[in-house]
């Protein structure tokens, strides 16, 4: 018995100086092969996460060592930081809407309330639920990584399984809380803050891999515009900013219920479905619209015109999708499309925000039920046939 104690002390004895090999190791690898290669919000916000996951673990061992409570706790909860940072930088990456409240309330008032509290009789009860906040996080990060298009899955597979694990952990914790409460708090406590340092090393080197192989997986700068399929678009784009032309407009049409069709047709049939949706999308622009397939179910539009002219270019175009259920499909499932429409005095001439505007736009017309267009400038989503559903 007595040589089991010693094997374990000696196995925890090793673990901090683990944990800060693990960890400078993943934000040197983030930072260099991330930041530096593809200097975008997303890389910040992750680079962000890793940079007080790192101050977080140098902290934590200082603290085992001087034996200072309030450091060690501020500690961990840096450690619970990167979970709502890595969660908006998938976000950022997706392109979709930025929760920038929640995860900076997060990272700004976790780690300083637990120092505060830590000789408090109410830290047990705080700690657990900072352990459960993060949790959330880390399935909203395997959620979102799920809705991720174009990419491969055995590329986010890492990532999820490891934000799927922290869930599991904070669930078996608010269970376990439930049922025996007579555990003391500080037993509770200290288990946590084990987990809390093993999922730290976990997450660390799952989310390397996974944020890497996202963002080297494309390229970037010149090359990145010239290989890019919106390359054209973007010159357009340049050339409107240019001479100040605000009747622009960008779209960006999806495929509804892509899975669903994939799953419901047969390879070649589903092939030749996405062939006629393309080409329907095309046969109902005007031949003065610049169009980029990003992939097999989604294209992003420039069109020129006003406002009265985009809607009737939509209206068409919807209908003529939706018409390919009637005459040309064999899936039992109906077909229809999504589209976000972003103008370009909504993003004051810039393709980012542009891209960015439309996307989320399209979202949310396909959160919607699809077969609409979705233009929330106005708080509205308008729908095929022209009637409007309020938001």
């Amino acid at each position: 018995m007595s040589d089991n104690v010693h094997v374990y002390a000696g196995l925890y004895a090793g673990l901090p100086q683990a944990l800060i090999a693990v960890v400078t190791i993943c934000t040197a690898a983030v930072v260099g092969l991330v930041l530096l290669h593809r200097p975008d919000r997303a890389a910040a916000a992750w680079s962000t996460a890793f940079a007080l996951g790192l101050l977080g673990t140098y902290m934590w061992v200082a603290a085992i060592e001087l034996q200072l409570p309030a450091v060690r706790a501020l500690a961990s909860g840096l450690l619970l930081c990167a979970e709502p940072l890595i969660w908006l930088g998938v976000r950022l990456f997706a392109g979709r809407r930025a929760t920038w409240p929640a995860a900076v309330l997060f990272v700004a008032l976790v780690p300083i309330m637990l120092a505060l509290t830590v000789d408090s009789d109410v830290f047990p009860i705080f700690f657990r639920v900072c352990f459960a906040g993060a949790g959330v996080f880390a399935g909203l990060i395997a959620f979102d990584l799920v809705r991720l298009k174009g990419v491969p899955r055995d590329i986010l597979l890492p990532l999820m399984l490891s934000s799927g694990g922290f869930v599991l952990v904070a669930a078996l914790n608010l269970v376990w809380t439930i049922s025996f409460p007579q555990t003391s708090g500080e037993e509770q406590v200290a288990v946590l803050r084990d987990m809390n340092v093993i999922g730290t090393m976990v997450t660390s080197i799952t989310a390397t891999l996974t944020i890497i192989l996202l963002v080297r997986m494309q390229p970037t700068g010149q090359a990145a515009r010239s290989a890019a399929p919106d390359a054209a678009i973007r010159e357009r784009v340049d050339r409107v900013r240019a001479h100040q032309e605000p009747a622009w407009s960008l779209l960006d049409v999806r495929l509804d219920d892509v899975r669903d069709l994939r799953e419901s047709s047969g390879a070649s049939d589903f092939a030749r479905l996405l062939t006629r949706f393309r080409s329907r999308v095309v046969a109902a622009l005007p031949p003065t619209a610049d169009i980029a397939v990003v992939d097999d179910s989604r294209l992003l539009v420039l069109i020129p015109g006003s406002d009265e002219a985009v809607t009737h270019h939509l209206r068409t175009l919807l209908e003529r999708v939706s018409a390919m259920d009637r005459r040309e499909s064999t899936t039992a499932i109906r077909i229809s499309a999504s589209v976000g429409w972003a103008t370009m005095l909504d993003a004051r001439f810039d393709y980012d925000k542009l891209l960015e505007l439309a996307a989320q736009r399209a979202e949310s017309a396909s959160e919607l039920g699809g077969d609409r267009w979705g233009r929330p400038r106005r708080d509205a989503v308008t729908i095929a046939d022209g009637e409007t559903s309020n938001r």
